[in-house]
């Protein structure tokens, strides 16, 4: 068994009841010592306390180190745990926020030194006393502090390193525990030389930030970027083989699984703060200037990603002239169930000038959550409101009122004897709409311009472009972005349902729009043989009907129109529009009552950009065809679920088809698919017989997961999908 197999064998024999005890004793002493610290100051000392005091722990199987001292507690720890927990466990003066990607190629071209500097350069221009000066002051001796506190931890790790050395098993590992010595004593204090160097600060960095500070989705971005001039150069000198390189990324990937347990984030969560992290690596793609970035680090990136675990998610960046290649390697990976999505750079690129990211940031877009995209190094954590677009449509034809509460919620858009046509109704739709955004909007005041007072620090800010030059974290506007993504929910099913309306009431005038809106309130309450004809014979998105498929545009061009519109007025937040559900299709479903498609009250509404379950019955291809005639163009973030039967892709000739299938939408203007491939009767079979099955990895929404760790309740979803497969 070689290196990477028996590292990810331990990761299944890891226990998610183990505790980072060490991190929170620690953190108490702390909150006591430095009680009266300005907020930069106390952050600094106790990140330098933890990383100078917490347990060194290197495995023997390691060629990258960086691994938080967790232990399964006694009858005794679980008890000063349960405690403690509460003030030393998520602690608000002392956390990260995650959900960003931080500039990894500063990090690895500056070194902590190079940071360093560059505070203490920025420190010393700052000469007044006044609230803001002494905020900034504040929050850059805290990255000089920290920096210092990360240089202590990695040579604790190089004489950690030498230690065993003197011990070693055989030669061979002496020297390799050596070598680990000399790059830790490098790394990532000062900047990279080698492969094997540049790996290893990022790991130590990307550990500190989600484990011993603490947070989720802090993403690897565009690894095959960062890393490429280190094996360019490495390779041309004679010093890394591709074998070799692979071994380090998968050694990686490795590490990104073994900080965040075993467990769902939904369900079984491990007593982290970076439980289930999704920490995306981003492949392919286009530089600055609107060349092809693939290179060969991409497809050994990609071939790492055979291992096949939950993390970390390997984003593709597709786009004309992709190399074919390495087109087919991530076909492959994809193919076997490997944790992957991708991404369309011909729409992906335009959504993104389209909400003002300038054309080169926009070219070098990565994701840093769940179908989420971001700008490497240049904005903050990840910010989000949901929409269910279903509900605006019932606001609308109750006059504002939630007919389920009885509350009137939204603006009085009128009455439904004064709607004459189908147009009436969707104006009144966005009346809603526009209502909640405002709304939205009023709670987002603009970051104030005077002197404040109020110090906070983010470990995360030190390593995001211009935080150190603005002498601010990124909450209080240090980066060129800041942006909060608003998700437009249901799309299949507010298309359906006007579909449907347009149908029966403006066409065949079967019904008024107020009977049907009484129908609709009784949960279709004596009316089965209308629910039957509105589910069975009145056109559904994902059939590659024109009519349908318009009014989905129709309705997401609005979204789109009104989510942008909330920009008008400068603020210090951008809102972005995106068509996108997470898990809200479910949670918005139980809030709602029934709709004009035939579905009842409380079942769940249509997921992503799919066509709601059931209701795409020409096949994969005119799902296809309907989803990518919605606007993806503007709306930079957003995700559809794939389901295929492995049967169909089976030998060269599935994998071609598979190949073209995804070229094919992707040229017609597709956004984003991730896949899971495999039948229900496997999951099934998993549900049954969980020991048999402890490595399955499906994919969930923006997320993978092992089957057997989901609950019973999302299982049985992820069957269904299935079994509904396009």
């Amino acid at each position: 068994m070689n290196r990477t197999q028996q590292l990810k064998a331990k990761l299944f024999e890891m226990d998610d009841r183990a505790i980072f005890l060490e991190r929170m004793a620690i953190i108490k002493e702390c909150a006591g010592k430095y009680r009266d610290h300005t907020a930069g100051m106390k952050f600094g000392y106790t990140l330098n306390d933890l990383l100078t005091n917490i347990s060194i722990v290197i495995d023997d199987c390691d060629l990258i180190v960086g691994r938080i001292p967790e232990v399964l507690p006694t009858e005794e720890q679980e008890r000063w745990f349960e405690a403690n927990r509460k003030d030393y466990f998520y602690v608000p003066w002392f956390k990260s926020t995650g959900h960003l990607t931080i500039s990894w190629q500063r990090l690895l071209n500056e070194g902590l030194r190079g940071i360093q500097k560059r505070a203490r350069e920025h420190l010393d221009e700052i000469s007044g006393e006044d609230g803001m000066s002494l905020a900034k002051k504040d929050f850059l001796w805290g990255a000089i502090l920290c920096c210092d506190a990360m240089e202590t931890y990695a040579l604790r790790y190089a004489q950690k390193a030498e230690t065993l050395a003197q011990s070693a098993a055989s030669r061979e590992r002496k020297h390799e525990l050596l070598r680990i010595a000399d790059v830790c004593r490098r790394v990532p204090t000062y900047p990279a030389r080698t492969f094997h160097e540049a790996v290893q600060a990022i790991w130590l960095v990307d550990m500190v930030l989600h484990t011993v500070v603490g947070a989720r989705d802090f993403a690897l971005g565009r690894l095959d970027q960062y890393l490429y001039p280190f094996y360019e150069r490495d390779l041309a000198e004679g010093r890394i083989t591709p074998e070799q390189a692979q071994e380090f990324i998968e050694c990686l990937y490795i590490k990104c699984s073994e900080i965040i347990g075993y467990a769902d984030q939904a369900n079984a969560r491990k007593r982290i703060l970076c439980q289930d992290s999704v920490q995306y690596v981003v492949l392919g793609g286009q530089t600055p200037d609107g060349q092809s970035a693939v290179n060969p680090l991409s497809t050994i990136c990609v071939k790492a990603g055979h291992l096949k675990l939950k993390q970390p998610t390997i984003k593709i960046r597709y786009f004309e002239g992709i190399d074919d290649d390495f087109w087919k390697e991530a076909c492959r990976l994809i193919r076997t169930g490997g944790s992957v999505g991708i991404y369309n750079d011909e729409v992906e690129i335009p959504a993104f000038t389209s909400v003002g990211v300038d054309l080169e940031d926009a070219r070098n877009y990565v994701h840093y959550g769940c179908c989420n995209a971001n700008i490497p190094g240049k904005e903050g954590s990840l910010m989000e409101r949901w929409h269910s677009l279903p509900k605006y449509l019932e606001l609308a034809m109750n006059n504002g009122v939630d007919p389920l509460t009885g509350e009137l919620v939204g603006p009085r858009s009128g009455e439904m004897d004064q709607f004459a046509s189908i147009d009436d109704l969707i104006e009144a739709f966005r009346a809603q709409l526009r209502h909640a955004l405002e709304g939205e909007r009023r709670n987002h005041p603009q970051l104030p311009t005077e002197a404040h007072t109020r110090h906070s620090f983010t470990l995360e800010s030190i390593f995001l472009d211009d935080c150190l030059e603005n002498g601010r974290e990124w909450r209080l506007g240090g980066t060129k972005y800041w942006h909060k993504s608003q998700h437009g929910c249901g799309i299949a099913t507010i298309a359906d349902s006007l579909a449907a309306i347009q149908k029966v009431v403006f066409e065949s005038k079967e019904l008024t729009l107020a009977e049907l809106r009484d129908i609709l309130n009784a949960n279709f309450e004596g009316y089965e043989s209308l629910r039957q004809k509105l589910l069975n014979r009145c056109p559904k998105y994902g059939n590659d009907n024109d009519d349908v498929d318009a009014i989905a545009v129709r309705v997401a061009n609005i979204f789109c129109d009104e989510v942008v519109r909330c920009n008008e007025v400068p603020h210090s937040v951008r809102f972005w529009p995106e068509i996108y559900t997470y898990h809200h299709n479910q949670g918005f479903g139980a809030g709602l009552g029934a709709t004009p498609d035939g579905r009842r009250r409380g079942e769940n509404i249509s997921e992503n950009q799919s066509p709601s379950y059931g209701m795409d019955l020409k096949g994969v291809t005119a799902s296809l065809n309907s989803m990518a005639k919605l606007p993806v163009h503007r709306t930079p973030g957003g995700g559809t679920n794939l389901k295929l039967h492995p049967s169909a892709l089976q030998g060269e000739d599935g994998l071609e088809k598979l190949s073209n299938l995804l070229k094919t939408y992707f040229q017609k203007g597709g956004q984003h698919l991730q896949l899971n491939i495999i039948d229900s009767s496997t999951l099934r079979e998993a549900q049954q017989h969980p020991d048999q099955y402890k490595t399955l990895s499906v994919r969930v929404v923006g997320y993978s997961a092992y089957f057997i760790t989901l609950s019973k309740r999302v299982q049985d979803d992820i069957i269904e999908r299935t079994e509904h497969r396009m």
